[in-house]
């Protein structure tokens, strides 16, 4: 009956630490686990125990290198879509190759968005032509950079997906 009601309290103060953590609490047993120390993590929290009163160092919530699909705070264009619209009319270059043979279309553009808001990673998912896809990587490569995604208040990195529509 002890160690049962033990193992209620550690599922209880792990409920504390993230619910993630209390999933892999396997068996209602007592378990020491030795964590890795985590210099850059400052989502990382101390919980004391109910029966040593030694403190154990709580892991993060998520590896720094995670790339995101869906956040909590979605990322954001400075300024707004309207600056999106304005970055894009002032900037992009038809080729003449494409205006001269009459291709227009709509590229679609997959780039992660860094934890700084900066683009990396930038591919063509899906493109009408060789030439538009360059000119929309370009774009894409060139853009200011963004409020950053977040996830339980941490700047994290996203995977975005965006349409350049290139109409003659």
């Amino acid at each position: 009956m002890t160690s049962y009601f033990l193992g209620c309290l550690a599922l209880l103060s792990l409920g504390m630490i993230g619910s993630a953590a209390a999933q892999r609490a396997a068996s209602p047993r007592l378990v020491a686990v030795a964590l890795p120390a985590q210099t850059a993590a400052p989502a990382a929290a101390t919980v004391a125990s109910a029966t040593t009163g030694a403190t154990v160092a709580a892991a993060p919530l998520f590896r720094p290198d995670s790339i995101f699909i869906n956040p909590q705070v979605l990322p954001q264009f400075t300024g707004g879509e309207a600056a999106m619209r304005t970055y894009f009319t002032k900037n992009l270059r038809y080729p003449p190759e494409a205006l001269r043979q009459h291709i227009s279309g709509k590229v679609m553009v997959n780039f992660v968005l860094g934890a700084t808001g900066l683009v990396t990673y930038a591919t063509v998912v899906r493109g009408p032509n060789k030439l538009l896809n360059e000119e929309a990587l370009r774009l894409v490569w060139h853009m200011p950079a963004w409020q950053p995604a977040r996830q339980h208040g941490q700047p994290v990195r996203v995977s975005c997906t965006m349409p350049v529509v290139f109409v003659e």
